[in-house]
């Protein structure tokens, strides 16, 4: 499952939120026990009070029967008998209006008068453990309701003030480019991290420009000057084949002249594959691939005739892909060649094109590699073969700077290559099924 993404303010937010929602928890616990003994607490002292209250009254001359009401208790008891300390008693009573026992503490305590011993009990109803739990949850419910709603204003306005600098910072960075060979310029900011973050981002970018300008150096160096001794290599042995030679001389040339071709080819391709890593080749905007795929499979018409390859389309007329026109073409001469290499004499090619996908097919001997190596680059099925084992390397490359996806299998005699316009291609190739 695909997990949502969330802003670092919204995830801050969140934790802390989580956090705050656990310290209510316990809080409410704690505070729930300390009101309930501070309740009990203050009820015994207001008990206690009431009782020497009434002894007080007593002594003064009060009768008796003005004193003895409701919660309070005053009995007489036999003169002879020990005075009874004062305490509270955690009890439960009747509650006649509604009909059931209560908690209720009591205060109990007897005094000698006037030669007289009276008991003075005073009691209270003591309010219940859900009555004091849902006084406690409402009043946290609110706190966390209101602490809520200020979070989270309080961490828009802390996104959009203090994380503003930062903002700045992730669109510099989204919006460079090596290809521009410039360096960040990212605005002073008074906050220490992204101060040290966007020295850190200038830094790095600065070295990374200068070493992309080195390697696109050396690599246009390099691709130039290779050229030059291969010329004049290949120009050589093209005099030499004109001389009277021998047999093995003429071989040994054509060798030779066969390998500077391959490494000529293995120069171009390379220099390829680098400027495309270095997103040299940007989409040009929509290219008819149709007209494209019809002027390649014209440019290899002699190919198929030589090896005999019955050639089988699907085209869709005016099919359109958004890609550079350039990468277009080497993608599909790169597809068709690799269909007429790896095909059978009197084989078959099936070529079929919709805005949606290319697929292309053909006929030959089933792969010796796995099926995701033949993407890598100088791997090919047959070691021995005119070719120099970058082309799906070249296709691949393509795919993935356009976000097109690749697959390759093999089934029942068929090599089958799909390239899908509309499909991430940060998949591994398919396996045979």
């Amino acid at each position: 499952m695909k997990l949502p993404r969330l802003r670092l303010i919204d995830q801050l937010t969140l934790w802390f939120l989580l956090v705050t929602a656990l310290v209510l928890l316990v809080g409410g616990v704690i505070v729930f026990h300390v009101v309930q003994r501070e309740i009990i607490r203050e009820d015994a002292r207001r008990l206690q009070d009431t009782v020497e209250l009434l002894a007080r009254n007593l002594r003064e001359g009060t009768e008796t029967g003005q004193l003895d009401g409701y919660q309070v208790n005053i009995q007489e008891l036999d003169p002879a008998a020990r005075e009874i300390p004062m305490h509270v008693k955690d009890t439960v009573a009747w509650f006649p209006p509604h009909q059931h026992y209560e908690r209720e503490l009591r205060a109990v305590a007897s005094y000698k008068i006037n030669d007289r011993h009276y008991q003075i009990a005073a009691s209270n109803l003591v309010p219940e453990q859900d009555e004091i739990a849902d006084g406690v949850v409402q009043s946290l419910g609110w706190t966390f309701a209101l602490l809520l709603v200020l979070v989270g204003l309080l961490s828009r306005f802390l996104s959009w003030r203090m994380l503003a600098p930062f903002n700045r910072t992730l669109q510099a960075v989204k919006s460079f480019s090596l290809t521009r060979q410039s360096p960040l310029r990212l605005s002073p900011t008074r906050t220490s991290e992204f101060r040290l973050l966007n020295q850190f981002l200038e830094k790095m970018s600065r070295k990374a420009v200068a070493d992309y300008r080195s390697l696109k150096e050396f690599t246009e160096n390099a691709s130039h000057e290779l050229q030059t001794p291969l010329a004049v290599i290949r120009g050589k042995l093209e005099l030499l084949m004109e001389t009277e030679i021998s047999d093995r001389q003429a071989s040994l040339i054509l060798a030779a002249h066969e390998a500077v071709e391959r490494l000529s080819k293995t120069n171009q391709a390379l220099t390829l594959l680098t400027r495309m890593e270095n997103q040299e080749y940007k989409p040009t905007g929509p290219v008819n691939l149709s007209k494209l795929l019809h002027h390649a499979l014209r440019a290899y018409h002699e190919l198929f005739l030589m090896k005999r390859i019955g050639l089988e389309t699907e085209i869709e007329e005016e099919a359109e892909v958004r890609l550079n026109a350039a990468l277009a073409d080497i993608l599909l001469h790169n597809l068709i060649s690799n269909a007429i290499r790896h095909n059978n004499q009197g084989g078959r090619v099936k070529v079929a094109l919709t805005s949606a996908r290319l697929l292309i097919q053909n006929t030959g001997r089933p792969p010796q590699l796995q099926p995701e190596q033949l993407f890598q680059r100088f791997k090919k099925d047959n070691q021995s073969a005119d070719s120099i084992g970058l082309g799906l390397a070249i296709v691949k490359q393509i795919c993935d700077l356009n976000g097109f996806g690749v697959s390759y299998r093999h089934r029942e005699g068929w090599h089958r290559l799909e390239v899908l316009f509309d499909a991430p291609s940060r998949k591994m190739p398919e396996a045979a099924v």
